[in-house]
Parts: C-alpha cells; sequence; structure tokens
C-alpha cells in the first residue's frame, strides 16, 4: 500500500505543470523547484600536436569544439519567494501527512500537502510518509576553501615566526607557537558574516585549534640545523611546507575538505532577484577540496593519491529572452539556455596567462515541478 502511495504521490509531483496557481502561494512567478538535464556538447582541447613542418601546434584553448557523444547531466535548482535561486545536489518531496495524499492526491502538490528538503538531516522528522527523491550527481560541491585557507593561514603564521626568529629550536618553537594560537584566535573571533554554518562550527572546534602546537613544532623543526645564512624568505618557504605537510599528514586538511553543502547559492545578472527566468544569467563557483571524500582523485581504485588537487567549477547559465521554439509554458514553467563551465583542478591551468581551464559548454533545459518556495521547513 505503502508503495503505491509512493509512486501515486511520485507522478502527482512529476505532472505538475503551469495549471498550478502559483500566485496563490507566493507573490514572485518563478519560485520553486526547477528539474532539468544539462547537456555538454563541447569541449576544449588541451593536448598539443606535431604539425607535418614538425612544429609543435596547441590548439586555442578558449575555444570549444564539438563532442562526439554529449554527456548529460541532471540540473536541480530552486528559488526562493525572495527571487534567490540555489543549485542543488539533491531534493526530497514529501508529504506532510498521509491524509492529505488519499484523500485529495492533488493537495500532494500545494504548499499545505508538500516540504522540499535538501538537507538529508531532516527526512526522519516525517516517518514513513511518501515522497520521493531527486538527485544531481554531477553536481557535488564543499563548503568553498574557507576553512582550507585558515589551516592555510595559521601554518604560515607559525612559520614566519619561526624564521623570523631563527636561533635555537625551543626559541623558534616558542615563537610559532605564539603566532599559531594567535592566528587560530583571529580566526574564532573574526566569522565573517554570511558565513556557512559548516565553517563557523569548524574554526570554533578542537580539530581547528588543535593543529597549533603540531604546525609550530613541524615549522621550527624544519629550521634546525638550517645555515643562518640561507634567506629569512627561503626559511619561510622551508617551514611552511613542513607546516603544511603536517596538517595534511594528521589529517587537518581532510577534516576541513569534508565540509559540505546541501545547496550552493548562485549570482543572478546584477544581483536582482529572479522573477523571471527569461533573459537571466546566473553565475557560481562549485568548489571540492582535494581531500573531499568525492574528490576523483581520491577513490579505491587509485591508492596511490591520498591527497588530491582542489577542483574549482565556474558555471554560468544563460537563459534565453525569447521563446523562439513556442514551447508551452516558456518562461512560467519551462525555459532553456546556454551552459558553461570553467574547470580548474583537473589539468594545468592553459592559454599565455595560464588563466584557462577545462571549459565545456551545451544547452540546459528546466520545468518545474513544484511551486512550493520554501527549503527545509
Amino acid at each position: 500500500m505503502r508503495n503505491a502511495l509512493v509512486y501515486a504521490a511520485s507522478l502527482a509531483i512529476l505532472s505538475l505543470t503551469a495549471t498550478v496557481a502559483v500566485a496563490d502561494l507566493v507573490n514572485n512567478p518563478a519560485a520553486g523547484l526547477w528539474v532539468g538535464e544539462v547537456v555538454l556538447q563541447n569541449v576544449n582541447e588541451t593536448v598539443s600536436g606535431v604539425n607535418a613542418a614538425n612544429q609543435v601546434v596547441s590548439p586555442d584553448p578558449s575555444v570549444t569544439t564539438a563532442v562526439y557523444t554529449p554527456a548529460r547531466l541532471r540540473i536541480i535548482l530552486h528559488v526562493d519567494a525572495a527571487g534567490k535561486v540555489r543549485l542543488l545536489k539533491g531534493v526530497a518531496l514529501v508529504a506532510t501527512n498521509l491524509s492529505a495524499v488519499t484523500s485529495a492526491p492533488t493537495n500532494f502538490v500545494s504548499a499545505s500537502g508538500l516540504r522540499l528538503l535538501s538537507n538529508p538531516n531532516l527526512y526522519a522528522q516525517y516517518g514513513n510518509l511518501p515522497g520521493q527523491r531527486l538527485t544531481a550527481v554531477g553536481y557535488d560541491f564543499g563548503d568553498g576553501p574557507a576553512a582550507q585557507n585558515a589551516l592555510q593561514a595559521v601554518a604560515t603564521a607559525a612559520a614566519t615566526a619561526a624564521a623570523n626568529n631563527f636561533g635555537a629550536l625551543p626559541a623558534m618553537k616558542t615563537a610559532a607557537l605564539a603566532a599559531a594560537q594567535t592566528a587560530v584566535l583571529g580566526f574564532q573571533s573574526g566569522i565573517p558574516g554570511g558565513s556557512t554554518a559548516g565553517y563557523t562550527n569548524y574554526v570554533n572546534s578542537t580539530d581547528f585549534s588543535g593543529i597549533v602546537t603540531n604546525v609550530a613544532y613541524s615549522a621550527a623543526k624544519s629550521l634546525d640545523g638550517v645555515a643562518a645564512s640561507v634567506p629569512t624568505s627561503r626559511k619561510i618557504e622551508i617551514a611552511t611546507l613542513a607546516a603544511l605537510q603536517n596538517l595534511t599528514a594528521s589529517g587537518a586538511y581532510l577534516a576541513a575538505d569534508s565540509l559540505s553543502l546541501n545547496e550552493l547559492p548562485l549570482t543572478s545578472s546584477g544581483g536582482s532577484p529572479v522573477t523571471d527566468f527569461t533573459g537571466v544569467q546566473l553565475t557560481g563557483t562549485i568548489y571540492l577540496g582535494a581531500d573531499h571524500p568525492t574528490n576523483p582523485f581520491r577513490h579505491r581504485r587509485n591508492p596511490i593519491e591520498q591527497h588530491g588537487y582542489a577542483i574549482t567549477r565556474n558555471v554560468t547559465m544563460t537563459f534565453a529572452a525569447t521563446n523562439s521554439a513556442g514551447i508551452l509554458g516558456f518562461g512560467v514553467d519551462h525555459i532553456t539556455g546556454i551552459y558553461r563551465e570553467n574547470i580548474f583542478g583537473l589539468h594545468k591551468p592553459l592559454g599565455p596567462n595560464q588563466d584557462v581551464g577545462l571549459k565545456t559548454d551545451g544547452t540546459i533545459k528546466l520545468d518545474r515541478i513544484s511551486p512550493i518556495a520554501v527549503l527545509n521547513q
């Protein structure tokens, strides 16, 4: 019986069309859950070749060329009542009560009969109520580089203090320890506005404050025996490298990179609220730390790579301004556009200025399957 209800509820959700009175739910006509597909049809070439004159020829990395077989990715976006757009890695559409589904299935797609959950930790509070979970496996993201940058800053502070107080090991260690402690306290007392809960909890945790002693010792120990004639700048490099190696070996970077987000805010054209997708451009940056559990360089088939490479994906979605195809519901419950990514970390930077990553582009199509404007109620 329950499986039948789940199936019926799923059909009700996925068959939602423009006939739903969205205006009765929120004032923003674009609000709700949008699910669609990205089709990546082009990619830039990264391999140089030798021509008939035995000359090395490299393609222009800023230009993408067609691929033989396009890659298809599901994509999930949510727009709230204020017009803020978020990229989701997954979402569950859950009924709030069983009677709403059995007595009037249409209520399951209304504001009173459905909840959208992007946070898996909230699933349990709905027990065995019917629902449908959608995921976008091509989009996984950590909690940005803020925690990693904090670790780097503490290591650099300890290394700089050790180098500037070069001499006997105890003196260097004392100076490095004090500098590292000051840096940690600075991060704990100066959390920027808008920081995620994951970052805030991390910098206030023992995982973060506990790095002080090891980082200070590693930085100071690396300079023990170094010739006094070595320039201070070089001593700082030596000590910093030792401190960072300690952070990697002790699992500090693993703890920082394990922080994840369930949703990623996107920026719209000019920062304006999104009330109509037509002609709108959305941008965002997906970050996956070098030690994140799902980093592609770290998997059971590649045991050599215990520490991967940080991956940054700069995403741009530009939606069509007109409905040239005459599609029903275009701009209201159906929208198309161009999708682009510039990816760093999978390949060395390209171009004369080493500022071009792996570029790919294609199309994006989205359909609104729920008008619910609130996540995680």
